[in-house]
């Protein structure tokens, strides 16, 4: 709590009259039997008014020492935040030749609402399919009737070749989230469809497209703020485009991606790719049976029933560094978008050639980074370069300052801070972008109308604007600037680093463990610890138990979590993020159940339990918050989960089994999985089942050391369910 500030004097004015009245009493006897009337009165109201106002003026002088100090540090208020966001904008169905390119600075409108396009877009007459091969497990496999070997026969797969079950999923923008995982291959498959009335003139459509830049809109599940997004690296995505080699096979090309506004879906943005010049790339895909639609690397099958003739093309996204993304929405034929307005082409001001010039613009709230200045000389225009402080520029430095809430320009002295704007010579703004704050939050569907738009434009929008902020006011920037000298989002102890890791806004952390003076090296055998100075923070997503679904952390995430933590760590501390080092392991059980009638949910109740148990996140471990890092695995241990699990009677054999460069190695009853302090242990299979005996290997991930093995080759297969 601050200390509070006494007033200098705290009297008003009817304690001033009263003051007064008492004083003439005492000092001029005389006076007390004067009537309410007399101006002598008059007299003492006039001074006490007067004695008011120089005190209220004196008690203001605390804050305004305050305020000049606040100044002093050069933090201007913050201006006006503009909501951003994209829309689309399609071509005719019915032509099949390109409408006119709509440039920067587009004006669009929302009722009153002034939007600004941000970039230039290719209108096309595209639409979007979006389809994933989502992956089936064995039991949803199973529910099927189906088998392995039932669908190696179906496709005629040769020996060695082994069949991996998917469904063919479309997935809607704006009702689902848009996941890379679950499915085979953590990638989306684009289909770019051609209208119903050109579906016979393909051909020309994919002329016209060759070599044409497509605009895809994307948006994030979790928008993050814009001072959080630009803290961080602009992550990858890759984009393909599906072709065929000399064999007929599906080939994925690599499209050129010119911008990405989203930074790689970090944000609302568009990611604009340059399609190939040559229209023989484009390819349908089409099969004559849908049950070989996805065989292989082909895309997967269109849903709703639309034809493969209508498919201009396929792409296919994906983000190697991060697996898991998440986005919002996709779409073609998107462009930025702004809630603001746009001013162009003003003569705002001649040059006086005086030291220290200020030109006020005709709005305020303008975006700095818009603005563009140039000052006339000897018959040209020349740029000025936008500064933020004068102060130390050269004598000829063609350099200005802005104050963007208010509109201000601040031009040098000639000696010390900049140039002076010649004498007679004009001051011309090029374009800038005014406006913003909370009001350009816009719903989906707000924007209707394209300023002077061509009839053969269509407006779609599907996707809300957001991230507007109002001006700051001089009551929030009085407390937010003293955290300039004070900020406590810093991580000094290993709770602050722990916990700044796992509330960090940019990519969800689940776990998040510390380990100080812990130096990774080239290699693992070449770490070190107790090294002074050195901190390293071993993450983990979230994840649900599940096995052979153990959470690992992406090299995306990894890169999220450094980039949030280095602006908040101290001065020379030595951060590292990595990934836990995670050990294959196998468990088979031999026991005996309770009840025979309730026999196999007995033992998927065991294999649930170990999974529950073995797994790094909560409720795995001994104290239900995730294995610990370093601690051996038992079989003893696991042995006694086993016990409690409701229906087991008694556990005859447990055994544990290691992942090695040979093989899987079975453990010895009394050896345990021994775990380095930046190792965890990865079940990926367990065994269990009735009687007594020797376990043996869970099936399905591997054989044991000395044993022969045979090479397989993964083919995914589509899964389509009867329609009746």
């Amino acid at each position: 709590m601050p200390l509070p500030v006494p007033n200098l004097d705290d009297r008003r004015f009817d304690d001033l009259v009263a003051e007064a009245r008492a004083r003439l009493a005492t000092h001029l006897p005389e006076l007390t039997q004067i009537a309410p009337g007399d101006p002598v009165h008059s007299f003492i109201d006039l001074f006490a008014w007067l004695t008011e106002t120089i005190l209220y003026r004196a008690n203001l002088i605390p804050e305004r020492q305050r305020r000049v100090f606040l100044n002093l540090l050069q933090i201007p208020l913050r201006p006006a935040r503009a909501a951003r966001g994209v829309v689309c904008v399609d071509a005719s169905p019915t032509s099949v030749l390109l409408p006119p390119l709509l440039p920067d600075g587009t004006q669009l409108r929302a009722g009153k609402q002034s939007v600004t396009m941000v970039g230039e877009l290719q209108p096309t007459c595209l639409t979007l399919q979006l389809l994933v091969k989502r992956k089936l497990t064995s039991a949803e496999l199973n529910a099927l009737g189906l088998s392995l070997q039932d669908l190696a026969d179906q496709f005629g797969l040769r020996k060695g070749e082994t069949p991996t079950p998917f469904q063919p999923h479309r997935m809607i923008p704006g009702e689902e989230t848009l996941q890379f995982s679950g499915t085979l291959d953590n990638a989306i498959y684009l289909a770019c469809l051609v209208p119903r009335q050109l579906e016979k003139q393909i051909a020309l459509v994919r002329n016209h497209l060759a070599g044409t830049i497509l605009n895809v809109a994307i948006a994030p599940a979790d928008q993050l703020e814009g001072e959080t997004v630009n803290e961080l690296k602009p992550r990858q995505l890759s984009w393909e485009l599906a072709a065929t080699g000399e064999a007929g096979e599906a080939i994925y090309l690599p499209l050129d991606l010119l911008a990405d506004s989203s930074k790689g879906g970090r944000q609302v943005g568009v990611a604009r790719l340059r399609l190939p010049r040559n229209p023989a790339l484009f390819h349908s895909f089409a099969q004559a049976d849908p049950m070989f639609s996805g065989v292989g690397q082909q895309p997967p099958e269109l849903a709703d029933q639309v034809e493969g003739a209508r498919v201009a093309f396929w792409l296919r996204l994906r983000c190697p560094d991060q697996p898991d993304l998440k986005l919002g929405y996709l779409s073609l034929n998107g462009v930025d978008v702004l809630a603001q307005g746009l001013k162009q082409d003003l003569i705002v001001g001649l040059g006086t050639g005086l030291p220290d010039q200020v030109i006020a613009l005709p709005d305020g709230q303008i975006e700095a980074d818009s603005l563009l200045l140039d000052v006339e000389e000897n018959g040209s225009w020349v740029r000025w370069r936008r500064v933020e402080f004068l102060a130390g520029q050269a004598p000829d430095a063609n350099v200005y300052a802005l104050d963007p809430q208010s509109g201000y320009l601040y031009f040098g002295d000639g000696v010390s801070a900049g140039r002076r704007p010649p004498q007679g010579m004009r001051i011309r703004i090029l374009a800038y972008l005014h406006g913003g704050g909370y009001d350009g939050n816009l719903p989906a569907g707000a924007i209707k109308e394209i300023v002077d738009g061509s009839p053969r434009h269509k407006l779609r929008h599907e996707w809300p604007l957001n991230g507007g902020l109002d001006a700051e006011s001089v009551e929030q920037a009085e407390r937010r600037i003293p955290q300039f000298l004070t900020h406590r989002n810093r991580a000094v102890t290993q709770a602050d680093f722990k916990r700044i890791t796992e509330n960090n806004p940019v990519n969800p952390v689940a776990r998040a463990e510390v380990k100080v003076g812990f130096l990774p090296g080239a290699n693992i055998n070449a770490a070190r610890d107790g090294v002074p100075g050195v901190v390293s923070l071993f993450v983990l997503p979230p994840g649900e138990p599940a096995l052979g679904e153990t959470p690992k952390p992406s090299q995306g995430l990894l890169k999220d979590v450094f980039g949030y933590l280095l602006n908040r760590v101290l001065i020379g501390t030595e951060l590292y993020v990595l990934s836990p080092e995670f050990v294959p392991l196998a468990v088979s059980v031999k026991l005996q159940v309770r009840d025979t009638e309730t026999e196999r949910q007995t033992l998927q109740d065991v294999q649930y339990a170990l999974v529950d148990y073995l797994w790094p996140l909560a409720p795995g471990g001994a104290r239900g918050s995730g294995w610990p890092l370093g601690i051996p695995v038992s079989a003893n241990e696991l042995a006694t989960q086993v016990a409690r699990v409701d229906g087991v009677l008694a556990v005859n054999r447990l055994a544990l089994f290691q992942k090695g460069d040979n093989g899987w190695r079975r453990l010895a009853e009394s050896e345990t999985l021994s775990l380095k302090p930046y190792q965890l242990p990865e079940l990926v299979g367990v065994r269990v089942e009735s009687g007594s005996g020797t376990p043996g290997l869970p099936g399905g991930i591997g054989a044991l050391e000395g044993t022969a093995t045979v090479t397989s080759l993964e083919v995914p297969v589509p899964i389509i369910p009867d329609v009746c």
